[in-house]
């Protein structure tokens, strides 16, 4: 499933893919077998990396912890993707709006795709200011 995701995202075995937060050690080692050339684990603290094609935090994150991620953590470059899960809302209330969409659009993400689960989401949404990627076939 993660790659059929990172491929429909435009990421590729030769992408620039960081890997954030205290699950990150586990999706290192699946995109080094999965044979993945330019990966990295970064730190969640104050961060300047913005080069990344990919940046994944595979831990599930609370709206409270994503926020800190995306006002302090490293990001993906301009056109570039962020992957993350949070809790499920449950079901949402009429025409209310998902907040952590809300929450990702704020800091400079556009929305693309989201995969929900029982007990958490899979929210991708790519960094706007610039092109997209590349077209996924």
């Amino acid at each position: 499933m993660l790659g059929d995701l990172l491929t429909q995202a435009g990421v590729d075995k030769s992408s620039s893919v960081h890997v954030t937060g205290p699950a990150g050690l586990a999706a290192l080692l699946w995109f080094c077998r999965h044979g993945y050339d330019q990966v990295g684990l970064i730190g969640a603290g104050r961060c300047p990396a913005n080069d990344c094609d990919l940046l994944l935090a595979p831990q599930t994150c609370d709206l409270t912890a994503l926020a800190a991620m995306l006002d302090h953590g490293p990001h993906p470059r301009p056109g570039g993707v962020l992957i993350v899960q949070t809790p499920a809302p449950g079901a949402p209330a009429a025409n209310r709006r998902d907040p952590v969409h809300a929450l990702l659009e704020r800091s400079g993400y556009r929305v693309e795709r989201c995969v929900r689960g029982h007990h958490r989401d899979l929210h991708v949404a790519r960094r706007v200011g610039a092109a997209p990627l590349k077209s996924a076939a």
